[in-house]
Parts: C-alpha cells; structure tokens; sequence
C-alpha cells in the first residue's frame, strides 16, 4: 500500500482534469489497487465496526477530479459519498500528503447535479462527532482535527475539510509501512463503528420531523379517519404565516439583488414568485422553517409545476428561522437560506403523506 499511496502523490505533481498517461495510471491505483488492499481487509474490519463495509474508490467522473480518494463505508448508512459518515484517503492536490480521515458527506442531490452543503452545517456535525468521540480520539493523539488539501479547483476541497472530524497525515517524504497503515486503518474504522452506535442511539435536532412536515401528517391522518393521530400540530396559522412571509421576503430581496424584477403570485399560482430578467424567466417556490430543513412539504400541483417548467425553476428554503411568540402576531427573523438552480423534484426523494382512492 505505501508504494500505492507514493504513485497516487507522485501523479497529484502532474495534475491535470485532462486523461493524460499519468492521470490513467493515478486512476488504476486509486480505483484498483487501493481497492484491493481495502477489501483484503474487510474481514478484519468487519470485526471491529459494523458488519456491512464495503469499498469505493473515484479519480473523477468525465473530467479528473482535483482530490482522488478511496473509502471504507457503511453499504446501509453510507450507501453514496454525499451520505453519513465514513473513512477516506484523501490526496491533497499538490502531492505533498495523503490523509486518513474520518469524515461525512459534504454534498446533497438535488435532483440534478450534486449541491455543496453549507459549510456551517459541515463544521456542526463535525464538532458534534468530535465531542461524542472525545474518549476514543484521545487514545491517538497523533491524530489532527483538521486537513489541508490545498485545492484550487471549485468547492469541494474546502468541503472535505470542513467536513472532516479527525485524521491522520502522511506526508509524502515520510509514508508509513503497510503494518503502521494497517493500525490506523483498523483504528479509525473502529471509531466509526462508535460513531454508528452514537447516532443510532441520540436523535439529533436535524433528525426531529419539521414542524411543517408534522402539520402535514397530522392532516393527513386526520383526513382519512384516524381519531388519534399521535401528532400535535407544529405551528398555528399565525405563525405559519409568519414563517413564510419572512421566507419569502428573504427570497425576494436574493433575487432583486441578482438583478431580477420579481412578483409575489403566491396567492394565485402554484409557486411563490415570477422572477424575470432579460431572456430569463424562474418560477420560485419557497419554503420557510424553523427546522433545520431537511425535509419541506410539497403540494401535487407544485410536484406538477417544476416538471412542466423545468430547468426555468428554483427552490429556496430558508431554514433555521427563529420564532418570537411573545408578539402578536409571532415575528420570525434570521434563518439560513440554501438556494437550488435549476430545481428538479427527484421521485427517489419524494415520499407520500396519504394516498386519495377512488372505491370502485
């Protein structure tokens, strides 16, 4: 595996997102050889964290990626990249190291192309991971809570680094043996066994159900007859409307500063605002919460809307919204805002509330 990791630095020195002879070869041993040698041990680490890893590797996809890496993962908890929690290589982009990191995904789907997450989401959940592995990081104090990958090309250097909890950095003119890498490999795996078992025992506020989502189950099983529902209702109309004309001024003001003319047609439309400009035209929907925004409610005729109007069609969700109810009417201020250009609704990302059926 050394001399594996010395090839993979040795070509981050010629990079190019070119498929030159050099990068083929980076590719091979990232994509072959380093997955070898990972599902060689798979056994073994099977042993000391949960019993469904598995291995993926990437160099990039069409054009070659700036930061190569190859992983160790959970199939059921990390079946993708952008999803939970696992262990990576990560190559930094100028040759000098290579890290071990126990990291989570950096970016979401939305339908279309991969979204960055917010960076401090990103450094949240890293902080959190860090407090709950406090004991079990403390037995490798040669470990970093930060990398630098020294990246040059978009955001998704920046991202691994935000998204990183720990790791181990082996420097180019200092790789270990293959004894020495197999310990920290089995170590840090180990404690994303722990981390695993940490979430899966803690509900963290991102995992609570949006009190808007919480409306809409409730109605729903209202609706079709169930007497108790065991859902309380999230929010009162008044604060719901406070919670969207905040939400959607917020919007409103993001896109006059882009230079667009905008309409509210929320009150007429199947979306919030018509936002034009020359030779452009979006159809905006938005959604306001005090959740983290994880998950927002959707109306058929919006689902139906973003697939006639597509790719002229972006979300904005402003999340995080603090909530005054000692007011009246309740006042709503601050929130993250995350915007998604152009909007796709993903079917794999829909999931239904109540069904309507007709009885023949």
């Amino acid at each position: 595996m050394r001399e594996v990791l010395q090839g993979v630095l040795d070509a981050q020195r010629e990079f190019t997102d070119e498929y030159t002879d050099t990068m083929r070869r980076r590719g091979e041993l990232v994509r072959d050889r380093m997955t070898a040698w990972l599902r060689a041990r798979l056994p073994d680490l099977r042993a000391v964290s949960v019993d469904d890893l598995d291995v993926d590797a990437s160099d990039g996809i069409g054009r070659r990626a700036e930061i190569p890496w190859a992983r160790v993962h959970s199939a059921s908890r990390s079946p993708k990249p952008r999803d939970g929690w696992y262990v990576v290589y990560l190559f930094d982009a100028r040759g000098e190291s290579v890290y071990l990191t126990l990291m989570q995904g950096t970016t979401t789907w939305n339908g279309n192309s991969p979204v960055d997450r917010p960076v401090a989401e990103l450094r949240a959940r890293a902080d959190r991971a860090r407090a709950a592995l406090a004991r079990e990081l403390a037995r490798r104090p040669d470990l970093l809570p930060a990398i630098a990958l020294n990246g040059s090309r978009g955001k998704r250097a920046r991202g691994y680094e935000h998204g990183t909890v720990a790791a181990f950095d082996y420097r180019r003119d200092a790789l270990p043996t293959d004894d020495v890498l197999d310990t920290d490999l089995r170590f840090l795996v180990s404690v994303l066994g722990r981390l695993h078992a940490v979430e899966e025992a803690t509900t963290h506020p991102e995992d609570e159900q949006a009190p808007e989502v919480a409306d809409a189950v409730a109605s729903a099983a209202r609706a079709a007859g169930r007497r108790d529902t065991g859902q309380g209702f999230g929010l009162g109309q008044a604060e719901r409307v406070a919670i969207e004309t905040h939400a959607v001024a917020r919007a409103r003001r993001y896109l006059q500063a882009q230079g667009f003319t905008v309409l509210d047609v929320g009150a007429t439309e199947s979306y919030d605002l018509d936002a034009t400009r020359p030779g452009e035209r979006l159809y905006v929907e938005v959604k306001g919460t005090t959740s983290t925004g994880g998950e927002v409610v959707l109306t058929r005729n919006e689902v139906r809307l973003n697939a006639d109007r597509y790719p002229h069609t972006m979300l904005v969700v402003v999340a995080d919204i603090a909530l005054d109810r000692s007011t009246t009417p309740p006042r709503a201020t601050g929130g993250r805002m995350r915007v998604v250009q152009p909007w796709a609704v993903a079917g794999e990302d829909l999931t239904p509330l109540s069904y309507r059926y007709r009885v023949g």
